[in-house]
């Protein structure tokens, strides 16, 4: 399982199979997804910390899933560049790929609906529950009782915390004090140096990304 698919299973109500992470907003928390997994399988490297971290390709050689695959073949031949950059790129039509892999997994499956009864739309119900359910509690346990994350969960935290989304996981008057458990986590010693490197700087990017896509909405609905 590839980060950006075990987020999109935690985002996805169980019930109505409606996505809690719209569209807008989607691509570049994907990308950051990404550059996580990418990070952490060799293929790409961050140079630089802060503001003058740039992404770089460590390793051009083919990756085996046919997501990161197609990720990666958007910047593989691309020179330095900012987290940000990167992160967009990495996520373009992300929720839709993901979806498809989760689906074509056997993970999820499509439920046809319509809007108002007349404008199709698609949902998607959550096959693996259980899958989702132990993701769900664990990353609770560390936003709530301090337990120590993983290579799995730490990430999936990270990527949440900058897209504003710890709240769909925890209690509202409990929502503060995960949202600060959850940048203690990004920032902890679960993860190399690298990998750590990296989810500050998605988290950056994600959140930068983020902010975007909500300004566009904002203006485009006025």
């Amino acid at each position: 399982m590839t980060t950006a698919e075990d987020l999109l299973l935690i985002v996805t109500d169980p019930v109505s199979g409606k996505p809690q992470l719209d569209s807008m907003k989607a691509d570049p928390v994907v990308g950051g997804a990404h550059l996580l997994d990418l990070v952490a399988s060799g293929r790409l490297d961050l140079d630089g910390e802060g503001r003058k971290a740039r992404v770089v390709v460590s390793d051009h050689a083919p990756l085996s899933d046919p997501v990161l695959e197609g990720a990666m073949a958007r910047i593989r031949n691309r020179g330095r560049q900012s987290p940000q950059n990167a992160v967009t790129k990495l996520g373009k039509q992300g929720r839709k790929t993901v979806y498809a892999a989760l689906v074509t997994k056997g993970l999820m499956k499509t439920r046809p609906k319509k809007l108002m009864g007349l404008f199709p739309l698609t949902r998607h119900e959550v096959v693996d529950t259980a899958r989702r359910d132990d993701l769900v509690n664990r990353i609770r346990a560390s936003l709530m009782h301090d337990q120590p994350a993983d290579s799995e969960t730490g990430p999936l935290i990270g990527l949440l915390a900058a897209a504003d989304l710890t709240k769909l996981l925890v209690e509202k008057p409990d929502r503060k004090r995960a949202k600060a458990r959850a940048k203690v986590i990004a920032e902890g010693d679960w993860a190399s140096e690298g990998v750590r490197t990296a989810i500050q700087a998605a988290q950056a990017a994600v959140t930068a990304g983020v902010m975007v896509a909500t300004v566009a909405g904002t203006a485009g609905s006025n």
